[in-house]
């Protein structure tokens, strides 16, 4: 009796975690259009636990899903992600850079985030599609703003290019987790170096672009492997950060090491503050793609095009104060 009173106490959730199942007639509606546009989102394929109040509008009002492109087959196994996976997904729907965009749209959301699956047996990693469907969003959603959680692209300077000049406004790519956990989380093809680089070579690419990555934690990792990631991905340029509880999927995934209380997360927001990043997002249930985060940003994106705007105006005032007089 007491083994088993100890195992339930184990798999218990603490009350911090505990989310309320997505209902609602904007979650219904938001998921009717996917499935008669035949779009993923990452919510549902990862079972987020922000999806009810994301799909639902939350304190913002906006209702937001994060759609999935590529397929919802991914060719790489990471130990922590519930997506499926083959070494041969199904071709690419080549109508899908449209899809998105006329679903968005329709949508008038604020903010979107374009996430994908990996795609290894493509010849380009599908750099093209993605960087197509980013433009086709653009053209017929100009005001909104484009977040895209990319893959690895395996690394690869001249896949990474054209998505960080497709005219997206914050390029994410998460490193996961700690440089010594890296084989034991992610897939075999993914690595740290990798990752870094990736966020490096997009502020190479273009200096303006927020880039933004993501750590989970309650994996294994220590403190000080913690600071050292949130170091590393300052020194990279990467504007922003995210840390979150790892949620175990189903059985058949890693297990839970530990679940990080609160105050630990409040802890690394604020060490997020201190190191530099222009905004840092740390709770139980912060995720990647987070609501509360994205509003935020989007924020820090309208200040800037607001400042640029007003450099423009002040620039072609003091053009026409320059002007010489001409005289008679």
């Amino acid at each position: 009796m007491e083994k088993a009173q100890s195992k339930a106490a184990k798999a218990r959730l603490p009350r911090w975690l505990k989310t309320d199942i997505p209902v609602g007639k904007e979650v219904s509606r938001i998921r009717k259009t996917l499935r008669e546009l035949k779009l993923h989102t990452v919510c549902e394929e990862a079972r987020c636990p922000n999806m009810g109040e994301c799909w639902g509008g939350g304190k913002h009002g906006t209702a937001t899903a994060t759609i999935m492109i590529m397929g919802d087959t991914c060719t790489r196994g990471c130990r922590f992600c519930s997506v499926k996976t083959s070494k041969t997904p199904g071709a690419l729907d080549a109508n899908e850079p449209q899809n998105v965009a006329r679903a968005l749209a329709a949508w008038g959301l604020d903010y979107v985030v374009l996430t994908s699956v990996d795609r290894d047996d493509l010849p380009d990693f599908g750099s093209a599609h993605f960087a197509e469907t980013v433009r086709s969003i653009r053209e017929q959603a100009p005001q909104m703003m484009i977040e895209c959680l990319t893959p690895d692209f395996l690394g690869r300077a001249d896949l990474i290019e054209p998505v960080a000049q497709s005219g997206l406004d914050v390029y994410a790519h998460n490193i996961e987790t700690v440089e010594g956990l890296q084989r034991s989380v992610r897939d075999h093809r993914a690595n740290y170096k990798q990752s870094m680089f990736v966020l490096e070579h997009v502020k190479r690419t273009k200096p303006t672009l927020l880039t933004k990555s993501s750590i989970m934690l309650g994996v294994g990792e220590t403190d000080a492997e913690v600071m050292q990631t949130m170091r590393d991905l300052r020194t990279a340029g990467v504007d922003i950060v995210t840390l979150g509880q790892y949620m175990r999927p189903t059985k058949r995934h890693m297990k839970v090491h530990e679940y990080v209380t609160p105050e630990k997360f409040a802890h690394w927001e604020k060490i997020g503050s201190e190191l530099g990043f222009v905004y840092a997002a740390s709770g139980p249930l912060v995720r990647s793609s987070y609501k509360a985060g994205e509003f935020f940003i989007s924020e820090i994106l309208r200040k800037r095009a607001s400042a640029s705007m007003r450099n423009v105006a002040a620039s072609v005032a003091e053009g026409r104060n320059k002007s010489p007089t001409i005289q008679a």
